[in-house]
């Protein structure tokens, strides 16, 4: 039921949010659906990868900015800890690289904001582990220059982002971009949506399920 604000601002009642709020959840319910009609298989082959590198005693690394960020935090803990699994498996070895303030802000500052993945990728990633790097725009300096890193260090490299792709898109094993732009907050959904998947096949994957 449809209720009436008693404010002073004018608003003519609460309806015209609530037709706001169905536009903004469907929109990112179709958004989701046609992520998923057309890159499932992409999608299942990232969680191939990461429990590959798993098997072989690899790691994951993630960066990403702002939402992104937290988002990579978010995903990392979803794999050292658990996500669904009903075991008390064992842990995954996942580190999110905007985690560590201090190390961000000496890498910003001494080698420049565009440098700070990178710097952190040199120093926790070995030949065979995966970079995962988020981006709504795609076109993020330091994520681009940390995924150009890692494939120096021969790492794998995957990639979540918006809009066409942008200039990180070619540098990515494998990449999930998400047809969205001008904003980065449905962008966002899809990937923690997508993260979620990812994490759950892992477990299945490696037999925590």
């Amino acid at each position: 039921m449809t209720q009436q604000c008693n404010c002073s601002e004018g608003c003519g009642g609460s309806g015209r949010y609530e037709e706001l709020v169905l536009e903004r959840m469907l929109y990112s319910a179709r958004l989701k659906e046609s992520v998923a009609r057309r890159d499932s298989d992409v999608i299942a082959a990232m969680a191939a990868m990461i429990a590959e590198t798993f098997r072989n005693g690899g790691k994951v690394l993630l960066c990403g900015n702002g939402g992104s960020a937290a988002d990579a935090q978010h995903l990392a803990a979803e794999l050292t800890i658990r996500y669904r699994s009903s075991v008390n498996r064992p842990a995954l070895p996942a580190i999110a690289l905007s985690a560590d303030t201090s190390a961000l802000t000496a890498g910003a500052n001494d080698f420049g904001f565009d440098e700070v993945f990178a710097r952190l990728v040199e120093a926790y990633g070995r030949p065979g582990d995966i970079l995962v790097g988020l981006s709504t725009s795609g076109n993020s300096p330091n994520v681009l220059k940390a995924l150009r890193f890692a494939r120096q260090r021969d790492m794998k490299t995957l990639a979540l982002l918006g809009g066409d792709g942008g200039e990180i898109k070619p540098h990515a094993d494998l990449a999930v971009v998400v047809p969205h732009t001008g904003s980065a907050d449905r962008v966002q959904e899809c990937h923690i949506a997508l993260g979620h998947v990812i994490v759950e096949l892992v477990e299945k994957m490696l037999g925590y399920d």
